[in-house]
């Protein structure tokens, strides 16, 4: 490869790199809509036209239907696992989570289903009655842990476990490895890594079926304005947004916009996204005691990342009707280069921190409206691009990304397009190019995606 590319890029020098390269020269939101423009190429067959990082490395299309987690999710959580039991596929989407990692919970699967199964069938009593403690647990759990313990250590060598110089994988892909490198969930204090990932195996489901199951399933219809508005207009949520979408919020450096006029005056677009922002808050941190209490004790180690992860499971299926990945997907810190790239503040005028320089606090429903700003910008942007070139659009639909794309696919492309950029502004031999290049789950063997969805 490197001697193949070393036309495009010998070195990181001034004159090596061709125009395209250069991500400082597009004007707002442009690079965003080349990247796009690649991959659809690529996934569409059309590979001469394409630049050959893009034509040579793994970069998933703009639908992300097809990307190694979501198939994984959607195919075979949600098609041959859970069937028709919505419930069931959404306490497993939601514990695949928490090691992000789809080899590792597939390994895990008939031990877990085993025990998950005890659970559901006397409604989580007995985990219930032991609170956040390790209950005495059934033989399922007890074989899940020592099946976790043994993909821990695969294929260390003996002698170096038991001389301390290695404990064991942490993070992998494959038959090793407990967790994505990424998305590690937070370690449980006082317990092993496999330890740790099997309590959350044992005690998430009780909090996802429980209480973040009711939550949304209580929520207002994403597209209901009439029931959005009645939410809005009663406690917790009225000292929140007193005017509902017309109430202000910061948007950076001392300013302030109403919700609405974030969004052109878009009433239905604003009231949309700001349900799902604030149910996405709530999940967090409910108001409801019981919620809360759940998640205190049942939920430990969640975060912003697990509670993005429902978007992403359910894009473009409103079987939930509080979730509409047409209008919303929350963002994580993985969309931040992308962003910076793309020059989205710029473009839009709206920073996620309220104070310049300030930190993101991801769990907040006000930074998930702002970055949902980000998102309307970009699909915007998409959408003029796709009218004003045809075979734009004609190659969106052949690569199976139907207009216009979600949210869910347009941060899951910010993050992929900052990977490109990556590449086009470093050396070949450095570290960052290597990574951002092989970092991309596409490039996996056949052999181990035919072990994941077989």
């Amino acid at each position: 490869k490197a001697e193949e590319l070393e036309d495009v890029k010998t070195e990181h020098r001034p004159g090596a790199k061709r125009r395209e390269e250069d991500v400082r020269r597009y004007r707002p939101l442009d690079f965003f809509v080349y990247y796009v423009r690649q991959v659809t190429l690529k996934h569409a067959g059309r590979r001469s036209e394409l630049h050959p990082f893009v034509r040579d490395y793994g970069f998933p299309p703009a639908s992300i239907e097809h990307e190694t987690v979501l198939r994984f999710v959607k195919d075979y959580i949600l098609g041959k696992v859970a069937r028709r039991d919505d419930s069931l596929g959404f306490v497993l989407v939601g514990t695949l989570q928490a090691p992000d990692q789809p080899w590792c919970f597939k390994e895990m699967l008939p031990l877990f289903l085993k025990g998950l199964q005890r659970q559901r069938r006397e409604a989580y009593r007995s985990l219930l009655a032991a609170g956040g403690r390790r209950p005495p647990s059934d033989k399922h759990w007890q074989r899940l842990e020592l099946a976790l313990q043994a993909r821990y250590v695969r294929g260390i060598d003996p002698a170096l476990l038991r001389s301390g110089k290695r404990k064991g994988h942490v993070q992998g892909y494959g038959g090793v490895g407990l967790y994505s490198a990424e998305h590690q969930t937070s370690i449980m204090p006082g317990l092993t890594h496999p330890q740790g990932l099997r309590w959350k195996f044992e005690h998430w489901p009780a909090w996802l079926e429980l209480a973040v199951l009711p939550q949304i399933r209580k929520w207002p219809n994403a597209d209901d304005a009439k029931a959005i508005d009645a939410m809005l207009s009663r406690p917790p949520f009225l000292r929140q947004v007193p005017e509902g979408i017309r109430s202000r919020i910061h948007v950076g450096r001392g300013r302030s916009r109403r919700i609405v006029d974030l969004f052109g005056g878009d009433g239905a677009r604003a009231r949309s996204v700001l349900s799902q922002a604030l149910l996405f808050a709530d999940i967090l941190r409910p108001h409801d005691k019981e919620f809360r209490r759940l998640r205190r004790v049942h939920g430990l180690g969640v975060g912003c990342f697990t509670i993005r992860g429902f978007w992403m499971a359910y894009q473009r299926d409103r079987r939930f009707p509080a979730l509409d990945t047409r209008t919303f997907c929350p963002g994580f810190v993985g969309a931040l280069k992308g962003a910076e790239t793309t020059k989205l503040r710029q473009a839009t005028g709206v920073e996620l921190s309220a104070a310049p320089g300030g930190s993101i606090n991801w769990s907040s429903w006000r930074v998930q409206v702002r970055f949902a700003v980000w998102l309307w910008a970009l699909q915007q942007h998409v959408e003029r691009a796709r009218r004003a070139e045809p075979s734009l659009g004609r190659m969106l639909t052949a690569a199976g990304a139907k207009p216009p794309l979600h949210c869910t696919e347009l941060e899951a492309t910010l993050c992929f397009s900052n990977r490109l950029a990556t590449m086009f502004q470093m050396p070949m031999n450095s570290g960052a190019f290597k990574s951002a290049a092989f970092a991309i789950g596409e490039n996996l063997p056949q052999s181990e995606l035919d072990e994941l969805f077989a």
